[in-house]
C-alpha cells in the first residue's frame, strides 16, 4: 500500500473532524443568526429555523461518524494488511460518494425553490471553513480512491 492513500484517508478523517465541529457549532447558534421575513404564516419561520437547526446537527453527526469510520480504516489499512486495504478502498469510495451527493443536493437545494421566511445569516468565516472542510474531505477521499483502486499486476517470483 501507498503512503498516499493513508494521507489521504488522514486528510479525509480530519477534514470530516473540521466539519462537524464546524457544522455543531452553526446549529448552535443558528437562532442567534437568524431575522424572519414578513409572512402570512407566522409559524412558518420558526419552523423553518428548527429545520434548518435538526439537518445541521445531523450532518454534524454524521460528519463525525465519517470521521471516526475513515480513521478506522486507515489504521486498519496500516495494521490489518490485505483485509485492512480493502476496508480502506470501500470505506473511501463510500464516503467520496456520500460527500459529493450531500454537496450536489445542497447546492442545487439552494438554487431552486421558494424564498425562505427564516434568513439564516451564518458568518463568512463558517460557511468559507464549512466549505472548504467539505472540499478537502472530498480531495482526501479523492486521493484515496485513486490511490488505492489502481491495481497492477503481481510480480512473479
Amino acid at each position: 500500500m501507498r503512503i498516499s492513500a493513508l494521507t489521504g484517508a488522514c486528510v479525509l478523517a480530519i477534514s470530516l473532524a473540521v466539519l462537524a465541529a464546524g457544522l455543531y457549532y452553526d446549529q448552535a447558534h443558528v437562532y442567534e443568526w437568524t431575522r424572519f421575513a414578513a409572512s402570512s404564516n407566522l409559524t412558518k419561520g420558526p419552523v423553518e429555523a428548527q429545520t434548518a437547526k435538526i439537518f445541521t446537527l445531523v450532518g454534524a453527526i454524521a460528519s463525525a461518524f465519517g470521521a471516526s469510520v475513515a480513521a478506522g480504516g486507515a489504521l486498519l489499512a496500516r495494521l490489518g494488511g490485505r483485509t485492512g486495504v480493502w476496508v480502506l478502498r470501500l470505506t473511501s469510495v463510500l464516503l467520496l460518494v456520500l460527500m459529493l451527493l450531500v454537496a450536489v443536493v445542497l447546492v442545487v437545494g439552494s438554487l431552486t425553490g421558494e424564498d425562505p421566511v427564516a434568513i439564516i445569516e451564518t458568518p463568512g468565516w463558517l460557511l468559507t471553513a464549512e466549505w472548504g472542510a467539505l472540499l478537502l474531505a472530498v480531495v482526501g477521499a479523492g486521493i484515496s480512491v485513486a490511490d488505492l483502486w489502481r491495481f497492477v499486476p503481481a510480480q512473479e517470483e
